[in-house]
């Protein structure tokens, strides 16, 4: 069969969360099908790097997607939104040539199943016929809804008026979709109040090849990493909260420990905290392995979000113990005190870290355990055979095949 995945960016190179998802259920699909994605690309996206890990790509060219820092473009482009009925979400993404293209694919036979990547995409339509998949990434707008309550009064009230718009645009996505598919049970729990329909968890997870577990014996003693995209605002405030409110009081008992921020485009809110003693800001790696290897301890320091994290599992098959917000692992199928330790307020999360430190039987205790769970449950061998059997029900189902009418 055929199966067209339209993306909201390339997923190549797959050095952060969504385009790590969208490129290995890319790449699981293409085990039993034919696949071939439809993307948004920006200036600097190099389209024939991207086809040789993931097959045939129809671009469609645009000054900037979301993986590409915040810049005078962009920040233009949110403040034309405040003046229109949509929100900013559904301007970044939808395009007319997108629309062109994803009807000429269709049309032409080129596609038995659509999948769109994030709840933004499900602002195309499809004709009757196709059926179409929803990877619901995130509940978009409530992640809005969180951030709305922080940064200054500017940002908030635009975050505020973002969520209140993108929220009746992302129900009416699921709702048109054939069938939508969320990252964790509790987002399927909140889509399937608003659709009435089953909603297939199909969770993120990590590839056991590719992150290898390395001994705990090799990391340098006390070093602290946190790793994540820090375009994407979550992951900056967290690192900026950890920095500013836990680290001090980490180092009133570990003088010697070291903090890490690893991750791309990061503002100028969080290259400014390299000025503290004992903290880094690397920017862009390519490969974040080698700093999960040499660190001690993997911080997820998150105050809001959606979805599963990515590197929470990641940190887990590299054999590395975590500390995380009730926030940063939700989603995920974890215990606290069992595979990892969870703290909200700053002396709490210092405690779970210290106690890390010094104590080499918390570290394997958990590390064994953690492991144990990502071998499991969330390898993503097994989950794109999940995917793939959603993908075969709806294709051999004609009549759950017609979206609702626009």
């Amino acid at each position: 069969m055929r199966i067209l995945f339209a993306t909201p960016y390339l997923p190549v190179p797959p050095d952060f969360g969504g385009a790590r998802r969208i490129f290995e259920l890319i790449r699981g699909t293409r085990r039993s099908h034919e696949c071939r994605t439809l993307s948004l690309i920006g200036p600097k996206d190099d389209r024939v790097a991207a086809e040789s890990e993931i097959g045939p790509i129809v671009p469609i060219p645009v000054p900037f997607t979301a993986r590409m820092a915040a810049g005078h473009q962009r920040r233009t482009a949110q403040l034309r939104s405040l003046a229109t009925a949509h929100s900013f979400q559904f301007r970044l993404y939808h395009h007319q040539p997108f629309q062109a293209a994803l009807d000429h694919l269709v049309q032409t036979n080129q596609a038995d199943l659509v999948q769109f990547e994030f709840s933004q995409m499900g602002s195309f339509y499809v004709r009757a016929g196709t059926p179409t998949i929803l990877d619901v990434h995130n509940i978009e707008y409530d992640v809005l809804r969180q951030i709305s309550r922080t940064g200054t009064a500017t940002r908030r009230l635009f975050n505020l008026i973002e969520y209140r718009k993108f929220r009746r645009e992302e129900i009416d996505a699921w709702s048109h979709a054939t069938c939508c598919i969320a990252t964790s049970a509790l987002d399927a729990r909140v889509i399937e109040r608003h659709i009435n329909r089953a909603v297939p968890v199909i969770p993120n997870g990590v590839d056991l090849e590719y992150f290898r577990r390395a001994a705990l014996g090799e990391a340098t003693p006390a070093q602290i990493v946190f790793v994540g995209a820090m375009r994407y605002r979550p992951n900056a405030e967290g690192a900026i909260f950890f920095v500013e409110r836990v680290f001090p009081l980490i180092r009133q008992e570990i003088p010697e420990a070291t903090f890490a921020i690893v991750g791309a485009d990061p503002p100028a809110s969080v290259r400014e905290l390299e000025r503290v003693p004992g903290v880094t800001v690397t920017g862009t790696v390519a490969d974040v392995r080698p700093w999960l290897s040499v660190s001690q301890i993997v911080v997820v320091p998150l105050l809001t979000g959606g979805g599963t994290r990515l590197k929470i599992l990641e940190a887990f098959a590299s054999g590395r113990p975590v500390v995380s917000t009730h926030a940063g692992a939700e989603g995920i199928e974890v215990r606290d005190n069992a595979e990892l330790l969870i703290a909200d307020d700053p002396s709490a999360f210092a405690r779970a870290v210290i106690q890390l430190a010094n104590r080499e039987e918390l570290r394997s205790r958990l590390t064994d355990a953690a492991y144990d769970l990502v071998r499991q449950r969330y390898q993503w061998s097994s989950i794109t055979t999940e995917l793939r059997s959603v993908q075969a029900r709806l294709l051999a189902e004609p009549s759950a095949s017609r979206p609702l009418p626009r």
